[in-house]
C-alpha cells in the first residue's frame, strides 16, 4: 500500500508551521495567522474544525500536547510563538490560555513534552531551550551558539537540543553530557526512535540516525533535495520527514519508500496519527492527512483535483538538486516502468522540464509539476542562523573580507539597504546604490511584498558572526565610511490633549440647534452660563450643567449633537466627567458618538459627514482625559473596548481631522502604558497602530504613529523586538517619504532606535 490523500483542512490563512497528533482522531495546528486549530475527526475521511486558540499577538509556529497529569486529566496543549511566550491551553476550556510561560527573549521556535506530563521544553532564537516543570522554568541549556531550532525528551527523562550551529547536544539535570556531530548545516528537526536510538534532519538535506549511547550517527537516510523541517515517526517505527522540496518523505527499513508530493512548496510540519495515517501543515495554510487505508482515502472527485494542482505546480529548479537540462531524457523515458513505487523522474519536453513519478498499482507515470528557474524564496542562505533569499557578498575595501548583505524578497530593497549600511558604518548616500544593486541581483523577483517572515529571517537583523554562504559578488566598492551623525531619539513623555477651538461658534451653535429640538433643551438659564464660562482653559462646568450637556448629546438627533459633544471633549480635560456617581464618561462618549458601534474592523458600512464628525469628539474627548489622573486612569480602564474600536478605524475614515483623532489617541495610549510600565499593552496597542501606520497618508497621522512606534520601542525591549517585525520597513520608508519634513526626520530618528542592538 502507498500513502494517498485522505482529508485536507481548511481554516488557517497562512503557512501551518507547527502540528501535532493526538490519537488517531485529533490534530492540533498553528500558523503564522497567530491561531491555533483544533481539528477533530468527523468521518474516516474527514476533520471538523473544533476550536481556535487565540491567545498570541504574533506568529505561533510551535505546538505540543501534554499528557494527562492529576491537575489536567483531560492535558495540555502547549503553544509558542514569535511573541516569545508560551501559552498552555486546557482542552475543557479553550476560551483563552490557562497559562502563560514567559522567560525567553526571542522567538520560541520549538516545544516537546514529556511522556509523564510533569516536563515541557522549549527552543528559541535566544540560543536557548528551557525546561519547565509545573509551570516553572527548571533549567535553562546554554551552550549552543545560534538558534536552537528542535528540542526532543528522552525516555529516561533526558533532552536532547538542536541548533542552527550544526550540533546536538544531550541533556541530563541541566548539564552538557554529550554533542552528536554529523550535520553540515542547521539541525531543524529530532524524533525518537525505539531502541535507543533518535532521527535528526536539517538544511543540508539529510536524515540521520543516531545511537543515543554512544553519540555516533549509524546511517545517513538522503532522498531530500532541499531543506528538511520536520520529522514524525509512525507507531511501526517508520520515519517521516518534511522540508522545502515539497515532498513528504517515508523511510522504512533505512530504504526511501514513498515520496508523497504536495502543491505547496514548504512542508514545515509532519505529524504521525496513532493509526498509521500521516498529517502535513504546509506554506499555503492547508492541513493535509494522507492514508493507505482504502476506506479512510479521499473522494475520486478529490483524489482528481489533488492529482491536477500537483501536476500544474511549478517546481523551483533551486530545490530540486542540480539539474542539467541538456542531459535529461526526453519523453520517451515516459514509455519505461519506473524503479519503484513513487519514484520521481525529470524529462526534458521541448523547452520544459517536468517532473513525473510512478504509480505501480497503476503501472503508469503521473506528472506532479514543471521545473522552472527560481523565483522567490526557493533554497534558502543561511547567515548566522538564520535563512535568507540572498546573501550577497560585498566589496568595500581590496584586501579586506567582503561584508555580508543579507535580504528576503519579503523585504523593502531601501530597507535592507540602510540596515546594511548604518550596521557597517557606510555613508548613507550610497542608499540608492545599494537598494539598486539588490534590485538588480534578484532575476526580477517582485521585492517588498507584506509580512515578511520573521521565521526565517524575513525583515529582521540580528547581529553576531557571520558565517553565510557566498551569494552574487557585488560590483561597488562602497566608497568612504563613516559612522552616522544621528539626532538620538528622545520620545514625547507628555499626553497630547486638544484644548483649542472657537468657543463662540460652538455656543452660538448650540444655541440654533438648542431652539429647534424638542426634548433635553438647555435652559435659557443653563445658556446663560455657558456664555460666561471661562474657556482659556478646560472649563470648569457645573454638575447640572455637565449633566445636561451629557443628556442632549445622548439624546438629541444625530447630525446636531456635535456642539454638546465638542464641549464635553473640552470638559473631558477637567475633573468633573470621573467624579463618583457620574455614568463612566467613556461609555457616554462611546454612546453618543458611536465610536464603539462605527468604528473598527468589524462594524459595517462607511461613514456619513456627521458621523465622522461625531467620532471626531468621541476621540478627541477620549485623548483629552488623559489630562488628568482621573481621566487616564479611566481610559485605562476602558483600553481593551477602545483599542478594539480603534483598530481598522482609519480603513472607514475619510476626514483628516478623525484620522489624526485617532492617531492622538493611539500616542496617549502609548505614553500610558509607558506609564504604568505594562509591556504587554504597549505591544497590542503598537501592533494596531503599525496597522494604521502602514496605510495612511495623513502627515499628522503618519507623525503621532511614528512616535508610538518611538515611545514603546524607547521603554520596552518587548516593544523594540516586535517594532522590527511590524513596521520597520514603514519607518524606513517614512525616513525619505513621509508627508512632512517632521515626519522624515522622527522616522529616521526612530528608524535609528530600531536599528540600534541595546
Amino acid at each position: 500500500m502507498t500513502f494517498k490523500l485522505s482529508a485536507e483542512l481548511y481554516g488557517h490563512t497562512s503557512d501551518v508551521r507547527g502540528l501535532v497528533a493526538q490519537g488517531s482522531d485529533i490534530l492540533v495546528s498553528v500558523s503564522r495567522d497567530k491561531s491555533g486549530r483544533i481539528w477533530k475527526r468527523a468521518s474516516p475521511n474527514d476533520f471538523n474544525e473544533d476550536s481556535v486558540l487565540l491567545g498570541h499577538t504574533d506568529f505561533v509556529n510551535a505546538v505540543t500536547t501534554i499528557p494527562p497529569t492529576p491537575e489536567y486529566p483531560s492535558g495540555l496543549v502547549a503553544t509558542g510563538s514569535t511573541d516569545k511566550s508560551i501559552c498552555l491551553w486546557d482542552p475543557t476550556d479553550l476560551s483563552q490560555p490557562t497559562t502563560k510561560l514567559a522567560g525567553h527573549t526571542d522567538n520560541v521556535c520549538a516545544l516537546v513534552a514529556s511522556a509523564d506530563g510533569r516536563m515541557l521544553v522549549s527552543g528559541s532564537w535566544d540560543k536557548t531551550a528551557k525546561v519547565w516543570v509545573d509551570g516553572s522554568c527548571r533549567y535553562t541549556l546554554r551552550g549552543h551558539q545560534h538558534t536552537v531550532w528542535c528540542v526532543l525528551v528522552t525516555e529516561d527523562g533526558g533532552v536532547l537540543t538542536g541548533s542552527a550551529d550544526r550540533l546536538i547536544h544531550r541533556w541530563e539535570g541541566g548539564q552538557l553530557k554529550a554533542t552528536y556531530k554529523g550535520h553540515t548545516d542547521c539541525v531543524r528537526a529530532l524524533a525518537l526512535l525505539p531502541g535507543g536510538r533518535f532521527a535528526s534532519a536539517g538544511n543540508d538535506g539529510s536524515v540521520r540516525v543516531w545511537s543515543l549511547e554512544s553519540a555516533q550517527c549509524l546511517v545517513e537516510l538522503t532522498g531530500h533535495t532541499s531543506y528538511v523541517y520536520a520529522l514524525s515517526v509512525l507507531p511501526d517505527g517508520t520515519i517521516v520527514s518534511g522540508g522545502e522540496d515539497r515532498s513528504v518523505r517515508v523511510w522504512r527499513s533505512n530504504e526511501l519508500a514513498q515520496t508523497i508530493l504536495v502543491p505547496s512548496m514548504s512542508v514545515w510540519a509532519v505529524a504521525a496519527l496513532g493509526n498509521g495515517d500521516i498529517a502535513c501543515g504546509t506554506n499555503d495554510g492547508i492541513v493535509r492527512v494522507f492514508s493507505e487505508e482504502k476506506a479512510r482515502l479521499a473522494d475520486p472527485d478529490a483524489l482528481a483535483t489533488f492529482a491536477q494542482a500537483n501536476a500544474s505546480f511549478a517546481v523551483a529548479k533551486n530545490t530540486m538538486g542540480d539539474i542539467d537540462a541538456s542531459k535529461l531524457p526526453g519523453p520517451e523515458r515516459l514509455e519505461q516502468p519506473g524503479s519503484k513505487d513513487q519514484q520521481v523522474i525529470m524529462v526534458k519536453n521541448g523547452q520544459m522540464v517536468e517532473a513525473y513519478q510512478w504509480d505501480q498499482q497503476a503501472q503508469g507515470w503521473s506528472k506532479v509539476g514543471e521545473v522552472v528557474d527560481a523565483v522567490g524564496q526557493a533554497r534558502k542562505q543561511v547567515h548566522e542562523g538564520k535563512e535568507y533569499d540572498y546573501v550577497f557578498d560585498v566589496d568595500i575595501q581590496e584586501g579586506v573580507p567582503p561584508l555580508k548583505l543579507p535580504f528576503n524578497v519579503t523585504e523593502n530593497p531601501y530597507t535592507a539597504a540602510q540596515k546594511f549600511l548604518e550596521r557597517n558604518g557606510i555613508n548613507l548616500d550610497h542608499l540608492d546604490t545599494v537598494a539598486n544593486f539588490i534590485i538588480k541581483n534578484t532575476d526580477g523577483v517582485q521585492l517588498g511584498t507584506p509580512a515578511g517572515d520573521p521565521f526565517t529571517g524575513g525583515n529582521r537583523y540580528v547581529p553576531g558572526q557571520a558565517s553565510a554562504q557566498a551569494g552574487v559578488p557585488d560590483p561597488f566598492t562602497g566608497g568612504s565610511r563613516y559612522v552616522p551623525q544621528g539626532v538620538a531619539y528622545e520620545p514625547p513623555t507628555e499626553y497630547v490633549v486638544n484644548l483649542q477651538g472657537n468657543t463662540a461658534g460652538i455656543i452660538k451653535k448650540l444655541a440654533e440647534f438648542n431652539s429647534s429640538v424638542d426634548a433635553h433643551r438647555l435652559s435659557d438659564g443653563q445658556m446663560q452660563a455657558l456664555q460666561k464660562l471661562d474657556f482659556s482653559g478646560p472649563p470648569q462646568l457645573a454638575e447640572d450643567m455637565y449633566s445636561a450637556l451629557l443628556a442632549s448629546a445622548l439624546e438629541w438627533p444625530k447630525d446636531k449633537r456635535f456642539p454638546c459633544l465638542d464641549l464635553l471633549r473640552l470638559a473631558a480635560a477637567t475633573p468633573q466627567p470621573y467624579r463618583a456617581g457620574n455614568r463612566p464618561f467613556v461609555e457616554c462618549m462611546a454612546e453618543a458618538t458611536g465610536f464603539f458601534d462605527m468604528l473598527g474592523s468589524e462594524s459595517p458600512g462607511g461613514l456619513t459627514k456627521s458621523e465622522e464628525v461625531n467620532l471626531m469628539m468621541g476621540a478627541r474627548a477620549f485623548a483629552n482625559a488623559f489630562a488628568t489622573t482621573q481621566g487616564a486612569d479611566h481610559l485605562w480602564q476602558s483600553r481593551k473596548r477602545v483599542l478594539k474600536a480603534l483598530d481598522g478605524s482609519w480603513i472607514k475614515a475619510t476626514s483628516p481631522n478623525l484620522l489624526t483623532a485617532l492617531s492622538t489617541l493611539y500616542l496617549n495610549l502609548a505614553i500610558a502604558a509607558t506609564r504604568k510600565d505594562d509591556d504587554d499593552e504597549g505591544l497590542k496597542i503598537l501592533s494596531a497602530a503599525s496597522r494604521f501606520l502602514s496605510c495612511t497618508s495623513n502627515a499628522d497621522s503618519q507623525l503621532r504613529l511614528v512616535n508610538v512606534f518611538g515611545v514603546l520601542s524607547h521603554k520596552f525591549q518587548l516593544c523594540k523586538d516586535s517594532a522590527r517585525i511590524l513596521g520597520d520597513e514603514t519607518i524606513v520608508i517614512l525616513g525619505f517619504q513621509g508627508k512632512s519634513d517632521a515626519v522624515k526626520r522622527a522616522a529616521k530618528e526612530v528608524g535609528t532606535l530600531l536599528s540600534s542592538s541595546s
